[in-house]
């Protein structure tokens, strides 16, 4: 697990900047490359062959390579390449990514099972490859002149002052994290997932392409349950057996829930030995730690538990926006770095977190809450009419003394403005809609061919899909990433093995949610790990108390943040603010979202 950065001109000074800004994702090593067309910088958390024979940058037969990430099956690649008569002077896969694309282009990606983002410079462009799922992060600039990319948007940072990116801005308002391609700041994107990208150096030109689809990958096989539960268990046995291969000391973040008892389970029956991590609240209702010890004490894992509280988390908030250089709304980014730290102090350099599982095995609650409730309003008879009747007597309805009754009204003028099951999931989701002012609001109408292909088979295989491609490379991998990287250890994602997913793909919908049983297949492969009292409960999530520690003393945080903005209104915001003090039941993510915006502003522009 590393960090990359570089550019199409050479400055030595801003190289060293760049990986300056990034050393937290390497401590272990640095590297630089140099010609009159480019600059390349590597900095190296040593995971494979920690010996100097990794150094990157790494070159080649006019080829140099850097890399953040790991391959996993770089072994049997390795041995091919030998056969074709390659040699090789380490014992690290960095090595066997250069000289397979010297073998097979293009190409090599399709070989790769693993997460990587990885460039490739040969005189004439630079090429840019990011997993197919969006694990390892990539960000680039490019100007029309000056192409520029980074593992992390601060290093770009490094090159100019940017500005703001006011549609990318209200999607974080929106959904808490900016999805797809887009990132913070004007002129700045992220390679998306599966694609890779080709910077030619003499013509200064970008071309991306997809080299990989989940799509392609649904070819509906109808077997029997007992058959399909005999093959996913082989593939996740495969897969996490995988994500062991380390030269370095390996744990697991183990939450009780499904994924994450699976992950742990498999690895400590086939592999053995295995250092599991959680952490615990003391507000019961939050709290799975419990759980998650029951779990390790039947599996016999060497187990660490640690309570976060109120004072450790305000401590862990004061480096949020230093941790998460875009605004990121994801408050479970506190205890996810914290059970970081926890792993880091007990001698642990790799990491498993069991996400995913939810995208693939329809596993959210939303999914089937949204599903019930879609299917009232989505086909309702008469919605303009209703929705100018609710629009005509909106005020004399917020008389009605329901709890929270103005925000029910909005959502529901705001649902019967819909017509698809896109829109309908896309209104659930969101939390701020048109109430912060000047932003420019849209929807995520490019997410409508994922959705609808997905909706043929059901409709929530339709929102797994939006959330696949959105929520999971966007918000729970960047949390794990920054989380894990802040403290220099790595994230590995065993569920999200390229062979894992495309098995996934193929079973039928109806063993992903049957009986009103979510994960129900998965949750058939772990009856064979655990007893079914420790798997059949309800999912509670890696939340954190945000509405009880805010009621106390961190509620200090906000007034001294909710000062006014030149970008967005305060006038709403503040609105809610003086509600929440008063007693009175509001949307805390709405209050949160502002607040991280407002710290990451204040450091970052």
């Amino acid at each position: 697990m590393c960090g990359i950065v570089g550019f199409n001109f050479k400055n030595e000074n801003l190289l060293e900047k760049m990986k300056n800004s990034i050393r937290h994702r390497g401590p272990d090593d640095n590297g630089s490359y140099f010609d009159k067309n480019v600059s390349l910088g590597h900095v190296r958390l040593s995971i494979l062959d920690l010996s100097p024979l990794g150094h990157q940058p790494m070159s080649f037969e006019g080829l140099t390579l850097v890399y953040n990430g790991e391959i996993y099956n770089f072994e049997e690649i390795k041995d091919e390449l030998i056969k074709y008569g390659y040699s090789f002077s380490s014992n690290s896969d960095s090595e066997v990514v250069l000289k397979a694309y010297h073998k097979w282009g293009d190409k090599v990606v399709d070989k790769f099972r693993g997460m990587f983002a990885f460039v490739i410079y040969d005189k004439k462009s630079i090429k840019i490859f990011r997993d197919r799922v969006g694990v390892k992060p990539l960000y680039y600039y490019f100007d029309g002149d000056n192409f520029i990319f980074s593992s992390e948007v601060r290093a770009i940072r490094e090159f100019k002052k940017l500005d703001i990116d006011k549609v990318s801005l209200s999607y974080f308002f929106e959904y808490g994290y900016i999805p797809r391609d887009k990132a913070i700041f004007k002129g700045v994107n992220k390679l998306l997932a599966g694609h890779y990208l080709e910077f030619d150096i003499e013509k200064k030109s970008l071309k991306i392409e997809k080299y990989w689809d989940i799509k392609d990958y649904f070819n509906i096989s109808y077997k029997s349950e007992e058959e399909i539960i005999d093959e996913l268990e082989s593939v996740l046995i495969e897969g996490i057996k995988y994500r062991m291969k380390s030269d370095a000391p390996v744990g697991v973040f183990l939450s009780g829930g499904v994924d994450s008892s699976l992950v742990a389970s498999i690895l400590q029956k086939h592999y053995g030995n295995i250092h599991t991590f959680t952490i615990g609240f003391k507000e019961e209702k939050y709290n799975e730690a419990h759980f998650a010890k029951e779990v390790a004490n039947y599996i016999g894992s060497n187990h660490t538990e640690k309570f976060l509280d109120m004072y450790q988390a305000k401590e862990i908030l004061k480096s949020f926006v230093d941790i998460y250089d875009e605004p990121f709304g994801d408050s479970s980014g506190i205890p996810t770095f914290l059970v970081s730290k926890i792993a880091k102090e007990n001698g642990v350099k790799v990491v498993l977190s069991a996400d995913g599982g939810d995208e693939l095995f329809c596993g959210y609650e939303r999914y089937w809450l949204t599903h019930n409730l879609g299917k009232k309003f989505k086909n309702l008879p008469l919605k303009p009419f209703w929705l100018k009747l609710l629009n005509l007597s909106y005020n004399q309805l917020l008389h009605i003394p329901i709890k929270n009754m103005d925000h029910k009204l909005g959502f529901l003028q705001n649902l019967l403005k819909t017509s698809s099951w896109n829109e309908i999931y896309e209104t659930i989701l969101k939390q701020y809609r048109d109430d912060i002012k000047y932003l420019d609001l849209d929807n995520l109408n490019n997410q409508n061919s994922y959705f609808k292909f997905g909706e043929k088979f059901n409709p929530m295989q339709g929102m797994m899909l939006w959330d696949f491609y959105n929520y999971l490379p966007d918000d729970i991998l960047v949390k794990v990433d920054r989380a894990t990287m802040a403290n220099s250890i790595e994230g590995r994602e065993p569920l999200l093995d390229n062979k894992i997913i495309e098995y996934a793909a193929t079973i039928p919908f109806e063993y992903k949610y049957k009986n009103n049983e979510s994960k129900y297949i998965l949750k058939k492969v772990l009856e064979r790990y655990l007893p079914k009292e420790m798997i059949y409960r309800k999912k509670m999530g890696f939340g954190i108390p945000m509405f009880e520690w805010f009621r106390s003393d961190l509620i200090k945080l906000f007034e001294e943040y909710f000062y006014d903005d030149d970008i967005i209104d305060m006038q709403y915001p503040r609105k809610l603010l003086q509600d929440f003090k008063a007693g009175k039941y509001v949307n805390i993510n709405k209050l949160w979202f502002v607040l991280v915006y407002k710290m990451w502003k204040e450091k970052y522009y």
